[in-house]
């Protein structure tokens, strides 16, 4: 449910490990930073709107583990790459597959395992099963999911 969306993922993104979020935009990425490092989160972020020089010290910072979440938009789903990402959470679902594809990519890397959760709102189910369907996804599971459930 959409007013449960912060809390189910302040609870994915805190457990151990590397972990990166991906938003559909900047603005969308910079709020939940900040809903995330208010709940004690250690998280940076990277978008298109910052200047070169801070992508790559937000980049720095996930990549030597001084930050364990990154939020990002699309422009860290592709050519960029940091060992260890133990979880990609897909705060929104992602339009196409082959995003998809470049998101989750980000985990289980080298032959390391690595999961990946895609939040997804009820307006966006169907498209998401479609989604998934291109990409010759099965998921695990795809149901509702309320705050405090295990995973």
């Amino acid at each position: 449910m959409r007013e449960d969306k912060d809390q189910v993922l302040t609870q994915l993104v805190s457990r151990r490990g590397r972990i990166m979020v991906f938003c559909r935009t900047r603005a969308g990425a910079e709020r939940l930073a900040g809903v995330l490092a208010q709940s004690g989160v250690n998280v940076t972020e990277l978008h298109g709107d910052l200047s070169q020089s801070r992508r790559e010290r937000n980049l720095a910072k996930f990549a030597e583990g001084k930050a364990s979440v990154l939020v990002a938009t699309d422009v860290a789903a592709r050519g960029i790459h940091v060992d260890d990402v133990d979880l990609v959470v897909q705060a929104d679902p992602p339009s196409d597959f082959k995003t998809y594809l470049h998101r989750a990519g980000r985990t289980g890397r080298a032959g390391k395992s690595g999961q990946v959760v895609t939040v997804i709102p009820r307006t966006w189910q169907q498209r998401s099963r479609e989604m998934l369907e291109n990409a010759e996804v099965t998921p695990a599971y795809f149901g509702d999911f309320v705050p405090g459930q295990r995973l």
